[in-house]
């Protein structure tokens, strides 16, 4: 993306080149034209050169506004040159025909094939991003494996030492943190399960109004916590989707949970249900706290990246996969400083892949 300082400097360097050419066209800069047909007809070609760089730095609005400035700036030189044959005069306005459909023609192709390349990028993210969840969840199941049955012996006799009436204070508290981090880890270690090893769905019949409303009253203790209101919206007339209920709560879940986490003190998060104009069902999770860096927006997806101190970076890319295998997407927005939105959207007859 330009800079600002970038853009100014192209706008005037379309400018001066669009002022430069108009000059030559009329024959200011080079008095000799008057008398030379051939001239006129090259300074005419010249007006192509900035039509085509303000549509190779701005696009079609960029190609388009030049061509009209051309446009404009040479439409009196048929009566400036005193101009009456019909047949030069034709001439002259067809040249200006030409500069719109110039400009218009190069801002379309710069824009598609600026889409096309974006397209390809983020197709070729896509195919690493697979690549690391394949070559990461065989590493990350066998690690799970063998964390999971040592830390359940640790967590079951750490709960028992910690119920012993007999243990002083110190040792009390001792214990309450052991079990604390001991249960962490147990989490840690289930989404390192469930990252390596996705579950296969079990579609069925999914109220998303009342999803909505469950997963909002599941974070209402974290929330409040928080200072921080979940506020659900929910639109009526909402169809039932196909769906895994326990997987798609999931996601939702970790998403409205990621917003809370990030919003400050006094915050809002909604959690929006609406029917898009396609048919599918998006849900919604909007937050007002700092944002995501830009820098850091494209990772978000990524296993194992995180910018929260406690976070695995597990969360996201799990639900990725869980919403991709309904054959849905999830996209995330965010501004620094003004919040992030995360969108997920649902074919309202589900059916997975």
């Amino acid at each position: 993306m330009s800079s600002p300082a970038q853009i100014r400097w192209r706008i005037a360097a379309v400018s001066a080149v669009t002022v430069a050419t108009v000059a030559f066209h009329y024959g200011f800069l080079v008095p000799a034209a008057q008398q030379h047909g051939i001239l006129h007809e090259i300074h005419g070609r010249l007006c192509y050169i900035p039509i085509i760089l303000g549509a190779i730095w701005f696009g079609v609005r960029g190609g388009l506004a030049t061509a009209l400035a051309i446009t404009l700036l040479t439409l009196p030189y048929p009566r400036f040159r005193g101009i009456t044959d019909s047949h030069a005069l034709i001439g002259e306005y067809t040249e200006m025909v030409f500069y719109v459909a110039i400009g218009l023609t190069a801002g379309v192709l710069i824009e598609l094939q600026r889409r096309e390349r974006r397209r390809g990028e983020a197709l070729a993210r896509e195919l690493a991003r697979q690549e690391r969840l394949s070559s990461l969840g065989q590493m990350a199941a066998g690690l799970a494996h063998e964390i999971k049955n040592p830390l359940g012996s640790i967590q079951g006799a750490s709960e028992l030492l910690a119920g012993e009436e007999a243990a002083d204070g110190r040792r009390r508290d001792l214990f309450d943190i052991l079990v604390k981090e001991s249960k962490r880890l147990g989490r840690v270690v289930d989404h390192f399960l469930g990252f390596a090893r996705p579950r296969p769905l079990h579609l069925g019949p999914v109220d998303i109004g009342a999803l909505v409303g469950r997963v909002a009253a599941q974070t209402e203790i974290e929330s409040s916590r928080r200072d921080v209101r979940v506020e659900p919206r929910v639109a009526a007339g909402l169809p039932p989707i196909q769906a895994d209920a326990e997987q798609l709560h999931q996601v939702l879940l970790n998403v409205v949970l990621n917003a809370v986490e990030a919003s400050t003190s006094g915050g809002v998060v909604t959690v929006e249900a609406r029917r898009e104009p396609r048919g599918e069902v998006a849900l919604t999770v909007a937050d007002d706290g700092a944002g995501i860096a830009p820098a850091d927006l494209p990772r978000v997806f990524d296993p194992f990246f995180t910018t929260r101190e406690r976070g695995t970076g597990l969360g996201l890319s799990i639900s990725h996969a869980i919403v991709q295998d309904h054959g849905g997407t999830i996209s995330i927005e965010s501004t620094p400083g003004r919040g992030t939105r995360a969108t997920i959207l649902l074919p309202a007859s589900g059916g997975g892949r």
